[in-house]
């Protein structure tokens, strides 16, 4: 793949796996109808959507990466990891992805108390109908508010109940990175610290953050996610060299809708000055 340039790659994706509006075969079809040559489908906490996206990826000629976007803490500030390139079959990867999908349906019974306490009915039931098989959150609350006509539409509901200050803390118990990074690793997967900008961490704390993920052996660091500020992702590709990382990159697609890039569109990276995760596959 050295011979590849980034526009052809897209390793990070969702589908309705979790929160993506598009099945895994439409999602693989769009990748290749768009140009993407290396596709990772990395929906939230589970790797159900593989299998599907797998079969249509070979059918295309697309190079698919397995991948999942796990839900991880440091010192009790929630983060995205992405694993990339592990054995469906993974047992251990099984495990946490059961473990985090406990939490998410936990975490959807604090939503609905929480909504319940503001004057709202018991929603959880009609919430977890409305995720099916994909993962529990908040989005499925909103269209339940929405088809209860609690509220007009999905922002009224974020706006009103649903948004972070609205909803006050809730307890996510994520698994922490001293504790899945090491026994990740031992499956020979890649480890990369997900749009490391996108948290509420000052440079010192970030850098701190990845003194400590690539010292429990993590990878790689995604320098670009969607349409990213390109200074941000220049201080990404700084940050990969500077602690040696991998670089990752992909679009964070979610759907045609709203405010993500279109699958296998993020900002521009110099691929000369980093270290390309993807070159291995």
């Amino acid at each position: 793949m050295s011979d590849k340039t980034y526009q052809h790659i897209d390793l990070h994706t969702h589908s309705t796996a979790s929160d993506g509006k598009l099945s895994p075969t439409e999602l693989v079809t769009l990748a290749h109808q768009e140009g993407v040559e290396m596709l990772a489908l990395t929906d939230h906490d589970t790797i159900a959507g593989l299998p599907e996206a797998r079969q249509v990826a070979a059918s295309l000629g697309v190079n698919l990466v397995s991948g999942c976007e796990l839900s991880v803490a440091w010192k009790k500030i929630p983060l995205h990891m992405v694993a990339l390139g592990f054995d469906e079959n993974c047992p251990r990867m099984a495990a946490w992805t059961q473990r985090n999908q406990s939490v998410r349906l936990e975490r959807g019974r604090q939503i609905a108390d929480l909504l319940r306490k503001k004057g709202l009915p018991d929603l959880f039931d009609k919430a977890v109908a409305e995720a099916g098989q994909s993962q529990l959150g908040r989005p499925h609350f909103a269209k339940v508010m929405v088809q209860e006509g609690i509220v007009k539409d999905a922002n009224k509901a974020f706006d009103h109940y649903l948004g972070n200050k609205k909803l006050g803390q809730i307890r996510d118990v994520w698994p922490q990175l001293e504790e899945i990074v090491p026994d990740l690793v031992t499956t020979g997967c890649e480890l990369v610290m997900a749009h490391p900008k996108r948290y509420p961490l000052t440079v010192t704390k970030l850098k701190s953050v990845l003194q400590d993920f690539k010292a429990y052996g993590g990878s790689a660091i995604e320098v670009a996610s969607g349409n990213e500020r390109p200074d941000y992702v220049r201080f990404l590709e700084r940050l990969s060299r500077e602690f040696e990382f991998k670089a990752s990159a992909g679009s964070d697609y979610h759907g045609p809708f709203g405010p993500w890039t279109q699958v296998g569109r993020y900002t521009q990276i110099h691929e000369q000055e980093i270290s390309p995760i993807w070159y291995q596959w």
